[in-house]
């Protein structure tokens, strides 16, 4: 079963392309099959059979990218066994292969804005076996901040007392100190990291969600590149306990050396997409990917400081 969803902006620009990019391949007799033929859309596989597909082929494709002039900084070893990302989707442009032409649904997704017929919900794309052991969550994080983390910093027990006892004030997005005056714009000392970075920076007792959204605990690495089964095991258990989909600064205290937007990026990118948790407020469109369909799609997606003060 499918539900109807507002098309984004972005998806029916999308769609237009790729139907104007097709129109000219044909024009040009260099779409597949030559002459103007179409190419046969070839079934579309499981998940399942599509991750086991990967796992045989070239492994993660997280490369590590290089900072700096003076070469690339060093991967880190990955502790424990690596994580199975799920389907690589490298563009077929840059593989030099053709885009799948467009189907009618695609068609009718740009011309009236249901995407009923592209998008489905987790219960129809996966199969049973998977819906089973998947973990269903409401799309909210209930939780605090981890308690060893609590301690050691004396950050307060809930968001309130956390807000207040550090001078309180009110919460904007031109004041997120809530120190009653409007954040200056050249307040980032030298300019070394963004506006959002450095406010983020200020808040680890005041609003830890923001805080924790950007940084790690003070004097811990924070890791880049793949996740470690670990780091998964405790990912889904944490949903499991407290629920996730928002709040990520604080879902990210129980993963020392992840902050809260690595969270947010890894759930929407691998976890929905494996059915390891199901949440309503995404759908799945026919190559696998995540789109957000929830009660905030048509806002403006902000920094951490902008997030809820809780």
């Amino acid at each position: 079963m499918t539900r109807k969803a507002a098309i984004s902006d972005y998806e029916k620009e999308r769609q237009e392309n790729i139907k104007m990019n097709q129109e000219m391949l044909l024009a040009l007799d260099l779409a597949p099959g030559g002459s103007g033929g179409k190419r046969a859309r070839r079934k579309p596989q499981s998940r399942e059979r599509r991750a086991a597909s990967d796992s045989e082929g070239d492994g993660g494709e997280w490369a590590e990218a290089e900072e700096g002039r003076g070469g690339g900084r060093k991967r880190r070893a990955t502790i424990g066994p690596a994580v199975l990302q799920g389907p690589a989707r490298r563009s077929k442009r840059l593989r030099g292969e053709s885009a799948e032409p467009t189907t009618r649904a695609e068609e009718m997704v740009v011309e009236t804005g249901d995407v009923s017929g592209v998008l489905a919900t987790a219960d129809a794309y996966f199969a049973k076996e998977t819906l089973d052991k998947a973990i269903r969550v409401g799309g909210h994080y209930s939780g605090w901040v981890e308690r060893g983390v609590m301690e050691r910093f004396g950050i307060q027990g809930n968001a309130t007392d956390a807000w207040e006892s550090e001078g309180g004030g009110k919460f904007s997005f031109k004041d997120p100190l809530g120190t009653g005056k409007p954040m200056p714009k050249r307040a980032v000392p030298g300019g070394s990291q963004s506006m959002a970075r450095y406010v983020a920076s200020k808040l680890l007792k005041k609003n830890p969600n923001a805080y924790f959204y950007r940084h790690t605990e003070p004097g811990v690495e924070q890791w880049t590149g793949d996740w470690t089964a670990d780091e998964r095991d405790v990912f889904l258990r944490i949903a499991r306990e407290f629920g996730c989909g928002d709040k990520w600064g604080l879902f990210s205290t129980y993963l020392p050396h992840r902050v809260g937007y690595q969270c947010s990026n890894y759930y929407r990118q691998y976890v929905i997409p494996a059915g390891w948790i199901i949440d309503d407020s995404y759908m799945l469109d026919n190559t696998g990917h995540a789109v957000y369909v929830g009660k905030h799609k048509n806002k403006q997606r902000n920094a951490a400081i902008a997030d809820e003060k809780i």
